[in-house]
Parts: structure tokens; sequence; C-alpha cells
């Protein structure tokens, strides 16, 4: 599930494209969902208790929805989980987008903050 999980995110950016790469992190680090007809993301704060897509107090849902994919999905993650994929998903970026290593450590600091995460 995990393996299945990790996929679709990296898919998720891959339909966004990379120019959407730095507006997705200014979007995590302001607590803000963000997406496309078929893409998106929202933090658990968006939903209330009794809506149909609840899914907690805490955490971030990816929705990845037809065409975009065989069947509609829906990935969520835990702030710890969410931001080790992140990680991973950044030094790729920086890759091939090493001049914008400043703003994205910066956006990684704000969403450390912002979820409290805590490191190892």
């Amino acid at each position: 599930m995990e393996d299945k999980k990790r996929s679709l995110i990296r898919y998720f950016y891959h339909h966004m494209g990379d120019g959407k790469f730095l507006r997705i992190l200014r979007s995590y680090a302001n607590g803000e969902g963000y997406g496309t007809e078929y893409a998106r993301f929202v933090f658990a704060d968006y939903y209330e208790e009794w809506e149909e897509d609840y899914f907690g107090k805490e955490g971030i849902a990816y929705y990845i929805d037809r065409p975009a994919v065989e069947e509609d999905e829906e990935v969520i993650l835990d702030y710890p989980t969410f931001y080790r994929y992140l990680k991973e998903d950044c030094t790729s970026y920086l890759e091939n987008f090493p001049q914008d290593k400043s703003e994205v450590e910066a956006q990684i600091k704000r969403i450390k903050e912002r979820f409290n995460i805590q490191e190892p």
C-alpha cells in the first residue's frame, strides 16, 4: 500500500508539472489546498466532522481523478509521512532546478514548523 501511495504522490507532481512545484510548496506552507480539476490536495481542516470526506483532525488528502488515472484515487497521509515524501520530492525537483534551492528550503522550513514535524 505504501508503494501505491508513494507512486500516486509522485504522479500528482508529474500531473501538475514542474512549473507548479513552488506554488504547491507555498500552499503547503500556508496550510491551503491546491490543485486542478483532476488532481488536488486538501488538509484535514478543510472538512467539517459531519462531511462525507472528513478524514480526521490531522493530515493531508490527495485526490487524483479520471481521466488523469484509470479510476479515481484518494491518498491520505499523516504529517510525518507527508513531510518525508515531500523532502524526497524536493530533492528530485532540485536536481533539475538548483536555482530554486533557497525558495525550496525556506518553504520546507515553514512546512516543518506549521505541522510540527519532528525529525529523528
